[in-house]
């Protein structure tokens, strides 16, 4: 089957019903992917209900629903419809769209959005909403090439994206995208406003603020310390979404990102609906988000067992920090959060071991759950096993 023919199938199926239960995973990608297909079944007047989630929830039985960026499961059955970019852990049937059952690699191209919006668009016109599907993928860590190029080309063709070259960080301001810069994370800026004010007096010229000089001030107070390859980041094509209710995809990415983990999965949704003023909360609510990840960088503990692996207080974090100190190249990392029982891991690494099937193995033997992508991927495991847990992570990625 095609991507083509599988798209279709999804939306045939959603197209049937007369009510449909959404699910969305907790991030930037599962809520544009999940919003996306709600735009649709309201323009065709299908009855729906939105959730976001960060797991795969308990399906109620015969009740039609979609699970948006929350992985396969075993034996789908008739009335539940998936659309994911993940690696599929088994071999199940169903109404399924996902690039790697067709040999694309969903981890580089197709980001859930990206697949939501071809659904959309096949249900009813939903062109206006690339800018969504855009965000998506910009969320979990896609580039606009090959197939994701086509997504780009059509909405600048349709007037619905623009492109421009900027700063490459999410925020309204310069000063925002530096204090709260945590994807490329900045040492000794991100979450210090007072050197952010510094950086920008000193960078004003004649004309007002030099970019070029703003960076260079920037390049030379982090250099020492940023993880590898973040300060070649900083500058390039900005994804501009004028119809959305945020201005650019990077922005809107990182707003429902962050709203979706920091418990607001409704709120990030609302955005992505274009709800009158849910931007504002939203920009508040992922303002205190990216500061509080900052603030658990800088108290990250070592884990004696493992050099590469840290813990924090915090689960919601883990993943963002995870993130940040793997940087933009990948280096490994493995993040601990939550004092309970278990503990939520997020893992990060360059692709050289894949880590989803290495955290699935792992986390089984050690009594819990896990999977993701080749560089990036979770777990829960009991707190008594971390230990061990983390210098078997160490020594499979060799570190």
């Amino acid at each position: 089957m095609t991507i083509d023919a599988a798209t279709e199938r999804v939306a045939r199926f959603l197209g049937e019903q007369s009510y449909v239960e959404v699910w969305g995973h907790h991030d930037a990608d599962g809520i544009a992917a999940a919003s996306l297909v709600c735009h649709a079944l309201w323009r065709r007047s299908i009855g729906f209900r939105l959730r976001v989630t960060d797991r795969v929830p308990a399906l109620e039985a015969g009740v039609p629903a979609l699970l948006c960026d929350l992985g396969g499961i075993d034996d789908l059955p008739e009335h539940v419809a998936v659309i994911d970019h993940h690696a599929p852990v088994g071999a199940g049937d169903g109404t399924v769209l996902n690039p790697h059952t067709v040999g694309i690699d969903g981890e580089r191209v197709l980001a859930t959005a990206v697949l939501a919006y071809g659904v959309a668009n096949r249900l009813t016109d939903c062109r206006d909403l690339a800018g969504i599907a855009a965000a998506g993928a910009i969320g979990d860590g896609q580039g606009f090439e090959d197939e994701n190029e086509d997504l780009l080309n059509e909405g600048i063709a349709n007037g619905v994206l623009e492109i421009e070259r900027g700063i490459s960080l999410p925020g309204e301001s310069a000063a925002e995208q530096f204090e709260l810069a945590i994807d490329p994370y900045l040492p000794g800026i991100a979450g210090d406003a007072g050197r952010v004010r510094e950086l920008l007096r000193a960078s004003v010229g004649e004309d007002g603020p030099a970019l070029d000089l703003l960076l260079s001030l920037v390049v030379l107070d982090t250099t020492r310390d940023s993880p590898p390859g973040a300060l070649e980041t900083l500058w390039g094509n900005r994804v501009l979404t004028p119809r959305e209710v945020v201005g650019d995809a990077r922005t809107l990415a990182a707003l429902v990102d962050a709203c979706g983990k920091a418990g607001r999965g409704g709120l990030a949704a609302s955005v992505c609906l274009r709800a009158p003023g849910a931007a504002d909360e939203a920009r508040s609510v992922a303002a205190d988000f990216r500061r509080r990840v900052i603030a658990a960088i800088g108290a990250a503990v070592p884990v004696e067992e493992a050099s590469i692996a840290l813990r924090i207080e915090d689960p919601r974090l883990a993943s963002d920090v995870a993130t940040a100190l793997a940087g933009p190249l990948g280096r490994p990392v493995l993040v601990a959060g939550g004092t309970g029982e278990r503990v939520r891991l997020s893992a990060r690494g360059d692709g050289t071991v894949p880590l989803g099937p290495l955290l699935r193995k792992l986390a089984a033997e050690a009594g819990g759950s896990g999977g993701g992508h080749a560089r990036r991927a979770g777990a829960v495991v009991p707190v008594d096993a971390f230990p061990a847990f983390a210098s078997a992570f160490a020594e499979a990625v060799g570190a």
